[in-house]
């Protein structure tokens, strides 16, 4: 069998002013060492089927299978080879219209990687194909068997091995024949559980054929954990986890035999600082893997308190528990894309037959129906004491950073601050009076208050041996003091300053209207948080951070929805390092919206699509084959994107990445904006490419622009000054070429207007060529299709450190919503700057 690479025979059958499958064009095949793509669509035609399509040679070969594929190896299934489809059919799904060539709807079933055993063309003009399959569905050794040359019929059947599934039929599990999304049970009971792996343990001993949960994959060697979002109330609707909120420290343990290592949040190793619980979970020996929790110490009513915590981690570190509330990944599978409900099953059955005295426990789960019973709940654990609720959606998959799938409820408000300095202490207390505290916007510390209660002599103690080494001579607060002036009530001369590196777990009644903190109590030092991100932590409306739509009944795994959009197969992983999945990026681009719109509206768009993800095929993509969806315009030159809506529909279709022309309607014929793309070659610095910004402000400046400033998401920065829109592009240009000229005259060393890249290597690229008609260049906030999901960040120029490198993944579709909105807007003043680009400016320059 011959591959058509022309793709003739699948263009001919099709009209694409009609349909919105894409046309495609047959692409170069992949080298050996890349993976491959496949894919299975569901296809409600005239008469049902599945088509099962593999990636090779640029094209997907495929095949129409009546009855889907069965992992049962005692079935095969007829499956009739049809003509070969673009890569871009991979990430089609939609309605074919009436009177065209395969006229229904279209869903993706499963997707992933395959590969082949041994040469695969050979394998096809054979008529016997081997291959393994890694996917959201499908995985393991699979066959094709052709049967009929003439008719081209092939046999597809699944392989005997750990991912067979006696009995399975493709229809049990397809999301439109279901007609409704499928709820899931809520977690168990302990009794349950225990049941449960009891039941587990005799089916393994029977030998009964089970397909193994999750992803087969190697453990990681860190991992990062899922954060909870604050909100103001409880969610509404059902499907919703309450688990009580412990007042520790957030850990993730990594079990491998007889050895556990403790990481704190941000990846650092308290192994030995909590020793003696290292030791007690190893000889548990429950297996090798990750489990996600708190450690704490309890009182006598099995409360955790935060004070013996702090006093045993400055002993001798006994009577610590791990309380463990997730299990991202067990003896050899990633876990991580099952529902909550299913990894909380899991470790409920992993841990129910450990002794009472085990230093390992499960975290406390409330049975709670809807946000009225979660009132009700919030309001009990709050009169109990406790620090405050976690809620979680069970249908939800695990993913790093902060989510809208995990809300957290505060009894009272509490968080961290920096402690910026201290009083002189009165009367018999020692070593100090109160504690000066302070709450990060960016680089700088802002005065929050203090605090003078809540020490004891120990507590004392404590800090002033922590403190004595951070004295310096002058305030670390933006408000700092004049002097003799006194601050905030307190002569200098009883104030000492210290370096702003400590962290203070403080609890509060509220603020004063000079924004400053009411009831004051210190609980203890946080060291598993750097001052660095110590900011304000405002509790937001739960409809804002998980919508009404979203909250209700159990949601498919197949299907989400955001600012009204369906998102099908949220978890699919799209990019890595963490894993991130399609809902990932539909939730943040759901919660940025507000803030990229501005950056979008009006301008044409350029799309970076990646409909199986950035490992598998990817375009850039100016319009629409198919129908333009709601918020989203379109004209000769490209897409222009009205709403978030409309971006979230972009989301759906596969992209990722969003790059703006320089212009925006109704002058889409005069730039409103130069850009110079600082693009450092290999090699080049941090602290040269901080250098070459500065240059390039300080021209821009002279000549009478204001310049802003922005992460790529990549290893540059751009410089971005805004025009009012009076010039044709190629002015615009010409002007941009000679403020890079410029700037490689005045620094021939470090930087260079040539985009020669034999004239790069050691320099940085002044690249204007963003500044043509048609020229584009990413968005603000946009995700890249690039490892750590970064994004293309605004910030401020006083924030531009040379010892604090901003390249790559620092900002994050993790982090970039709760960076935003630790302080102002870096770009905030960017419409009210525009200037006019005339005569004079281009004279300063010639000057």
């Amino acid at each position: 069998m011959a591959v058509d690479r022309s793709l003739t025979r699948y263009r001919d059958k099709r009209d694409f002013s009609s349909t919105g499958e894409p046309a495609g064009a047959a692409r170069a095949r992949r080298s050996r060492d890349q993976p491959l793509a496949y894919v299975v669509q569901r296809h409600q035609a005239r008469r049902l089927h599945y088509d099962f399509r593999l990636e090779l040679d640029g094209v997907l070969v495929s095949w129409a299978v009546p009855k889907g594929p069965s992992r049962d190896p005692e079935v095969k299934r007829l499956a009739v080879h049809v003509e070969d489809h673009p890569l871009e059919y991979g990430g089609f799904e939609g309605d074919i219209p009436k009177g065209q060539y395969g006229a229904g709807h279209v869903d993706i079933w499963d997707s992933g990687t395959w590969k082949p055993s041994g040469d695969p063309a050979r394998g096809l003009a054979r008529g016997h194909l081997r291959f393994e399959l890694e996917g959201g569905r499908l995985q393991g050794g699979w066959v094709l068997l052709r049967i009929s040359k003439e008719e081209d019929q092939w046999l597809l059947r699944k392989l005997d091995d750990a991912h067979t599934v006696p009995g399975d039929d493709a229809e049990a599990g397809a999301p439109a024949a279901a007609g409704r999304p499928r709820k899931r049970a809520a977690p168990r009971k302990a009794a349950t559980a225990r049941k449960s792996g009891a039941s587990a343990k005799a089916a393994r001993q029977s030998g009964a054929k089970t397909r193994p949960p999750g992803r087969a994959a190697a453990m990681p060697r860190d991992l990062a954990p899922q954060l909870a979002t604050l909100v103001d109330r409880p969610p509404s609707g059902s499907g919703w986890s309450y688990e009580i909120k412990y007042d520790g420290y957030r850990i993730m343990c990594a079990l491998q035999g007889r050895t556990a290592r403790l990481a704190s949040r941000n990846a650092n190793d308290w192994t030995t600082r909590m020793k003696p619980l290292a030791e007690a979970l190893g000889r548990l020996e429950l297996g090798a893997g990750w489990l996600d929790g708190e450690v704490v110490c309890l009182d006598e009513r099995g409360i955790s308190d935060f004070q013996a915590l702090q006093n045993a981690l400055d002993g001798d570190g006994q009577g610590l528990r791990f309380v463990a509330f997730d299990l991202p990944y067990w003896n050899g599978r990633d876990l991580r894309r099952l529902p909550l409900a299913e990894r909380q099953a899991m470790l409920e059955a992993l841990l129910a037959e450990l002794p009472e005295d085990a230093p390992l426990l499960l975290t406390q789960r409330l049975e709670v129906a809807d946000d009225t019973e979660g009132a009700a709940a919030w309001t009990e654990a709050c009169r109990l004491s406790l620090e405050g609720l976690i809620c979680k959606r069970l249908d939800s998959a695990y993913v790093a950073g902060r989510s809208s799938t995990w809300l957290k409820l505060k009894c009272q408000p509490r968080q961290e601050f920096v402690i910026g300095g201290y009083t002189a202490p009165a009367g018999s207390r020692s070593h100090l009076g109160s504690l000066l505290l302070g709450l990060r916007q960016g680089k700088r510390l802002d005065y929050a208050g203090r605090v003078g209660t809540g020490f004891d002599s120990r507590t004392l103690d404590m800090l002033a041996r922590r403190l004595r080494p951070l004295r310096r001579a002058s305030s670390p607060f933006a408000q700092a003091p004049r002097s003799g002036q006194r601050f905030h009530g307190a002569a200098q001369r009883d104030i000492t300053w210290v370096q702003p590196e400590l962290v203070a777990e403080i609890r509060y009644a509220g603020w004063t209207r000079d924004k400053l903190l009411r009831q004051a109590v210190f609980l203890g030092l946080r060291e598993d948080k750097p001052a660095s991100q110590a900011g304000a932590e405002i509790a937001r409306p739960v409809d804002q951070v998980a919508p009404r739509a979203a909250q209700g009944d159990s949601v498919a795994k197949t299907r989400s929805r955001h600012a009204g959009v369906t998102i099908t197969h949220p978890d699919r992983v799209v990019l890595h390092e963490p894993d991130t999945t399609k809902g990932d990026l539909a939730r943040y681009y759901e919660a940025i919206g507000a803030h990229m719109m501005p950056h979008l509206e009006g301008r044409r768009v350029a799309l970076l699509r990646c409909p199986e993800g950035a490992d598998a095929t990817c375009f850039f993509q100016k319009h629409l084959s198919s129908t333009l969806p709601d918020g989203v315009a379109a004209d000769d030159t490209g897409l222009i994107i009205e709403s978030v809506a409309g971006l979230l529909a972009l989301v759906q279709s596969g992209a990722i990445e969003f790059h703006t022309w320089g212009a925006r309607a109704p002058h889409h014929d005069k730039a409103d904006r130069i850009t110079l793309d600082l693009d450092p070659g290999p090699g080049v610095s941090w602290r040269a490419v901080v250098q070459g910004a500065r240059r390039a402000k300080a021209l821009l400046e002279d000549v009478g622009l204001v310049p802003f400033l922005k992460t790529t998401g990549g290893k540059g920065l751009h410089v971005v000054a805004p025009l009012r829109p009076t010039q044709p592009w190629d002015t615009v240009k010409a002007f941009a070429q000679a403020l890079a000229t410029q700037l490689a005259r005045e620094s021939p060393a470090d930087l260079t207007a040539n985009m020669s890249k034999a004239r790069r290597r050691g320099k940085i690229f002044v690249d204007y060529l963003r500044n043509g008609n048609g020229a584009t260049a990413v968005a603000a906030f946009a995700v890249r299709a690039r490892a750590g999901a970064p994004v293309s960040m605004p910030i401020a120029w006083e924030t531009l450190d040379e010892d604090n490198d901003l390249r790559g993944a620092v900002f994050n579709i993790r982090n970039a919503l709760d960076t935003l909105q630790a302080g102002p807007d870096p770009w905030r003043d960017y419409a009210s700057r525009r200037r006019t680009l005339g005569p004079r400016m281009v004279a300063k320059l010639e000057r």
